[in-house]
């Protein structure tokens, strides 16, 4: 055999080795990859939808709550009831509709004032004995039939308290299933399936006539008994067919769950275009290179060394790097390919460089929560003016303070905001926390004004200040006090946020760094989404420290870059 062609044998066989090995092992990480990054984005979207119903279910608790002080109801007497009852139904049908649920004052006894000529018996209901009796804020019942319409309906009931604080009755808001049916058909994903359903077997929302039965008993079957572990995904096969489904817990329910079912190769078909695009160019750069290999074993010149000491330049780095061979033949060809792929590759790294950019904002946006401003600012208004109509002027300021707490969390889209919006912001949630605990809470907020045109990412000390209440003041049982101090060390921007609550013992502390560390939720979704965002923004080189004594508080310091107003990030 000819030099000529043992140097094309041996070439050949070897470059046929690596691509096949080299594909096998790209295309076994592209497939791990993709899989954990649909899996990702699909909880995200998932517990996206979910908050959103959580946030719906909310607004109605908080109607409920706002019509349980109103001095009319309070005072539970019968002709004056009858009257705000009725003109209460004119003004909830007209603002939501009858597809989204009616509003009705119970008394003790059972009976429950619809409008100013009707009355039923709920006494032989769960829920009502459940909020008879129950310590809770609220009662959600399960699925019943409407005794005025007869549709399917969930009930949520809020406790009317006297001046005394007897509890004399109870606000119950009649929610269609039909509006909770039209929160999850508005999940586009995968052209899945969605339904809301806890582990007890209740559905909350309409079922596709198609689904069969036992597919539906084995979604139930699967979710989980507990609320705070997150959005998980289980795989169940039915009718021969892999699926996919998801479960996402409702925000401000009683184990409610959104749960999602998807066919697995729907939702894995990318990752299989991806790997079967790789394999068909795999084999086109196969027989490219057999080809190559045949002509370079022709191969012996100057020309070679200069084409090899170009391919060393860019193995380097160097992507300057160019070359001219003169003359017609597959030598010259090869030097024209070899400055095309040059180029390509700078073209190619500039594109991933736009795709990661991308990608940041998008992580950024997923982090933020997503309110409608002109429907929450015109609740608020709402709100304001009836508190005034009836005379809760401190029940007014404190939906002033609510309000202006929204309009900065919203600020017209931006995220970076300055320092004294910020503190306006935490300030008007202190208010509102205050309002609700001012026996226990206090709080006092310290910043030289030299720093209040300081810009930093908003929504940064809120999530901090509500962990102090929560897991610091709330659980002592008494008085607590929240300290925020704010100043400059060595143009770096320090908010430190203090409380003398519960704390914490070291190895829970310990337990939370590290979850910071590796960027894991955890249970502290507040903390965590402080430090993310810190991060994306500014890197490592800035986040959290936190420090706690069992039974001695917490101090958490915010390092910032300090920045003012008009900087960039």
């Amino acid at each position: 055999m000819k030099l000529q062609r043992k140097l094309t044998a041996i070439l050949s066989l070897f470059l046929t080795a690596s691509f096949c090995t080299a594909a096998i092992i790209i295309s076994m990480r592209i497939n791990d990859y993709n899989h954990r990054l649909t899996e990702n984005l699909s909880t995200q979207l998932i517990e996206s939808k979910a908050n959103e119903a959580g946030a719906w279910l909310a607004q109605r608790i908080r109607e409920l709550h706002t019509i349980s002080r109103t001095p009319t109801v309070v005072s539970m007497e019968d002709k004056a009831l009858k009257s705000y009852v009725n003109q209460l139904s004119r003004d909830m049908d007209s603002y939501y509709g009858n597809e989204y649920g009616t509003f009705a004052v119970n008394r003790l006894d059972g009976i429950e004032y619809i409008t100013e000529s009707q009355t039923i018996d709920v006494s032989d209901r769960d829920y009502f004995r459940e909020v008879l009796f129950s310590e809770a804020e609220y009662v959600i019942s399960k699925p019943v039939n409407s005794k005025t319409d007869g549709s399917l309906i969930t009930v949520a009931c809020y406790p009317i308290f006297n001046n005394t604080s007897e509890k004399v009755g109870f606000v119950a808001a009649a929610i269609s299933l039909k509006k909770l049916t039209e929160l999850t058909s508005n999940l586009s994903f995968y052209n899945g399936i969605s339904l809301i359903a806890d582990s007890s077997g209740s559905i909350y929302t309409h079922v596709d006539e198609s689904m069969p039965d036992s597919f539906i008993k084995n979604i139930i079957v699967h979710i989980p008994d507990n609320s705070d572990s997150g959005v998980i995904y289980q795989e169940v096969v039915e009718e021969n067919t892999d699926y996919v489904v998801f479960y996402a817990p409702i925000p401000n329910s009683y184990g409610w769950f959104l749960c999602t079912a998807v066919n697995r190769s729907q939702l894995f078909r990318n990752t299989e275009l991806l790997t079967n695009s790789l394999v068909g160019i795999g084999i086109v750069l196969l027989f490219v290179a057999i080809s190559v290999s045949f002509f370079i074993s022709n191969l012996a010149t100057k020309r070679i060394r200069i084409l090899s000491g170009a391919m060393q330049d860019v193995r380097q780095g160097n992507l300057e790097t160019s070359i001219s061979l003169n003359g017609n033949d597959e030598l010259s060809d090869l030097a024209e390919d070899f400055n095309v792929m040059v180029v390509d590759i700078k073209k190619l790294m500039h594109k991933v460089y736009q795709q990661q950019k991308e990608e940041r904002q998008r992580e950024l946006q997923v982090l933020q929560s997503q309110i409608n401003p002109h429907f929450l600012y015109n609740t608020l208004d709402t709100l304001q003016w009836k508190a005034l109509e009836h005379g809760a002027h401190e029940l007014s300021d404190l939906i002033v303070s609510l309000s202006s707490f929204f309009r900065i969390s919203l600020s017209k889209g931006k995220e970076f905001i300055t320092l004294e919006k910020e503190l306006e912001h935490v300030k008007n949630y202190l208010v509102i926390q205050q309002f609700r605990y001012r026996d226990i809470l206090e709080y006092n907020i310290d910043c030289d004004t030299e720093l209040f045109k300081c810009s930093l990412p908003k929504i940064l000390i809120q999530p901090l200040v509500e962990n102090a209440i929560y897991h610091g003041i709330k659980p002592k049982l008494g008085n607590g006090a929240i300290r925020i101090s704010v100043f400059e060390e060595d143009d770096i921007l320090k908010i430190v946020v203090k409380d003398d609550g519960v704390g914490m013992n070291k190895e829970k502390l310990n337990q939370i760094k590290n979850n910071l560390d590796k960027h894991y939720t955890g249970n502290n979704y507040g903390l965590y989404n402080v430090s993310r965002r810190i991060f994306l923004n500014f890197g490592e080189d800035y986040g959290l420290d936190i420090d706690s004594e069992k039974n001695a508080g917490t101090t958490v310091t915010v390092r910032l870059p300090k920045m003012m107003e008009d900087t960039d990030v």
